[in-house]
C-alpha cells in the first residue's frame, strides 16, 4: 500500500513519480492501493472558506488549484469539474444554513475527493485503475462525551483485518486509489479523522487488507532525532518500534500521526516513511523486530500547550476531588496530555490545538474548574520531550542543560509510565535552547552510531540530494 501526502500529489512531476512507483510495485508482484491526501494547502483553504461560505474569491481559488492540476495532468475538465462544483456548492449551502463542525467536515473532505478524482483519471492513461470512495468502507467508531468538534473533525475508526473487504476489492482493477482523512458516520454522513488523519486511513486500510507493508511517501526522508527545521544536525532514524514511534508522534513529531501507528500495531503492519523527492534515502522503518536498545532516540517539542495548576489545600481530606476535577475535562470533551500531583496541587497539561481549544473555550474551562479549586493558567507553553527507552536515565546526561532553569520557570516535569518519554513544560521562548542542548547531550554526533539506530544527519542528506 502506498500513501501520498499533500505535497506528493500537487503536480505532474509528483504524479509521474507515483505512476512509476505503482508500476515498480506491480513488477514485484503486488496489487497496489493508493491512499491520497488533498493537494498541499487545500484543506487549510477550505477551512478558511468554511468561515465565510459566501466568499466567491476563496471558492474560486480552491477550484483554480484543481483546474491547473487537472490540465497539467492532461485531464479533461468535463470529466470532473461540473460534479466538483456541484458538491462544493452543496457543502457551502449547508454551511450557510447550519454552520458548525458537521457541515465543515463535509466541505473539508472535498480536498481529498478532488485530488483522488483527478489523480485517478491521470493514472488511467497508463494503468488499469479504479477509484473508490473510502466512505463506503470506513465508518467511525461511536464515542461518548466528545465535543462536537472532535466528533466530526477528529473521529476514530477501528483497526483490524477484514477478509470481506479484501475479497471485495480483489475484484477491482489491480490499482485502486482512494482518499485519506475522511470516513462516514453510521448515518452515512462525512466525518474526518483529524489533521494528519490520512496516515491513519492508510494504516487502517492496510491492516484490513493484510497488506505486506504501508509505504508513506511524503516530503521528508523519515523520522529524525529532532525537527530538522530547528536542529540541522538532527539524524535520520533507521528503524524504531511501534511504541517508540507512537511516543514520538504523541510528543510532537509531525511526520506521522499517532493514530496511524496504533492502527498499524494492531495488525502488525510494517510502516516505511520515504521521501518522494529523495528516493535514494531508505527512510525510517516502523514495526516489530527492530532494535530495542535503550537510549533517547529523539528530542521533540509540542507547542500551543496550556498548563493549569489546580490548588486545593484540603485535597488530602477531600475524597473524590480528582474525580470531580477530571469529570470537568470529560464533560468538556477534552483529552489531558500530562498530569502531576503533589500534596495540595495537581498540575495538568493539555494540547490546545489537538483539543480544538481556543481562548474562549480555555477561559470557560478555567471558570468551571474554579468552582472546585483555585486555578492558575499558563496558556502559551511548550513541552520538550526526551523520547526513547529508559528515558529516565537521560536526566544524568543533561545536568548542564538543566542549568537553563536557574533563572527560568519549569512549569511541570513528567515521566511516562512506560519509561519511553520524559517531558519538561516551559514557557514559549524558553524551549529553543533547552531543545538544542538536550539534543547535543543525548544524540550521537557525526558518524557515531553505537546502537545502529541513527543514519545520516539532515545536513548530510541535503548535501547528497
Amino acid at each position: 500500500m502506498l500513501k501520498f501526502g499533500g505535497t506528493s500529489v500537487a503536480g505532474r512531476p509528483q504524479w509521474e513519480v507515483i505512476t512509476s512507483l505503482v508500476k515498480a510495485r506491480q513488477t514485484e508482484g503486488f496489487r497496489v492501493l493508493l491512499v491520497c491526501s488533498a493537494v498541499a494547502g487545500v484543506t487549510s483553504r477550505l477551512d478558511a472558506l468554511a468561515d465565510v461560505p459566501d466568499s466567491v474569491e476563496m471558492r474560486q481559488e480552491v477550484m483554480e488549484i484543481h483546474r491547473v492540476l487537472g490540465r497539467n495532468l492532461d485531464v479533461d475538465d468535463s470529466l470532473w469539474l461540473d460534479q466538483a462544483e456541484r458538491r462544493v456548492s452543496r457543502c457551502l449551502q449547508d454551511l450557510a444554513g447550519n454552520p458548525g463542525p458537521r457541515s465543515r467536515a463535509a466541505l473539508l473532505a472535498m480536498g481529498e475527493w478532488m485530488s483522488t478524482t483527478i489523480g485517478s483519471l491521470f493514472l488511467r492513461q497508463t494503468l488499469a485503475a479504479d477509484w473508490v470512495d473510502v466512505r463506503d468502507v470506513l465508518e467511525v467508531a461511536p464515542e461518548k462525551d466528545l465535543s462536537p468538534a472532535r466528533r466530526w473533525l477528529s473521529a476514530a475508526c477501528s483497526a483490524g483485518e477484514d477478509p470481506c473487504l479484501a475479497g471485495l476489492w480483489s475484484e477491482l482493477n489491480p490499482v485502486v486509489i482512494t482518499q485519506g482523512f475522511i470516513a462516514r458516520t453510521r448515518e452515512g454522513e462525512t466525518a474526518l479523522l483529524g489533521r494528519g488523519g490520512s496516515d491513519t486511513s492508510a494504516a487502517i486500510l492496510a491492516g484490513r487488507l493484510a497488506a505486506e507493508r504501508l509505504e508513506i511517501w511524503t516530503d521528508v526522508p523519515g523520522l529524525f532525532s529532532a525537527d530538522p527545521r530547528l536542529i540541522k544536525e538532527a539524524r535520520l532514524l533507521i528503524e524504531v518500534s511501534y511504541d517508540e514511534a507512537l511516543e514520538m508522534a504523541a510528543s510532537g513529531a509531525r511526520v506521522i500521526h499517532g493514530q496511524c501507528i496504533r492502527a498499524a500495531a494492531v495488525t502488525g503492519t510494517p510502516v516505511v516513511i520515504r521521501d518522494l523527492n529523495r528516493r535514494s534515502v531508505p527512510g525510517t522503518r516502523i514495526g516489530e523486530g527492530v532494535s530495542e536498545t535503550a537510549g533517547i532516540k529523539t528530542v521533540t517539542c509540542q507547542e500551543n500547550m496550556a498548563v493549569l495548576l489546580l490548588q486545593n489545600l484540603d485535597m488530602r481530606h477531600q475524597v473524590g476531588f480528582l474525580a470531580e476535577v477530571f469529570g470537568i475535562f470529560r464533560r468538556s470533551g477534552l483529552s489531558i496530555d500530562l498530569v502531576a500531583t503533589s500534596e495540595t496541587t495537581t498540575t495538568v497539561a493539555i494540547n490546545c490545538k489537538a483539543n480544538h481549544l481556543g481562548q474562549e473555550e480555555l477561559q470557560a474551562l478555567v471558570t468551571a474548574l474554579g468552582e472546585k479549586c483555585k486555578v492558575k493558567l499558563f496558556d502559551n507553553c511548550v513541552c520538550v520531550n526526551l523520547v526513547g527507552r529508559g528515558a529516565r536515565t537521560a536526566l544524568s546526561r543533561i545536568q548542564q542543560v538543566m542549568r537553563h532553569f536557574e533563572d527560568r520557570p519549569l512549569l511541570m516535569a513528567s515521566q511516562s509510565a512506560n519509561d519511553l518519554c520524559f517531558s519538561l513544560l516551559v514557557n514559549a521562548g524558553d524551549h529553543e535552547k533547552l531543545l538544542q542542548g538536550a539534543h547535543r547531550c543525548l544524540i550521537p554526533q557525526g558518524d557515531r552510531n553505537p546502537a545502529g539506530v541513527f543514519g545520516a544527519s539532515w545536513t548530510m542528506i541535503r548535501r547528497m540530494s
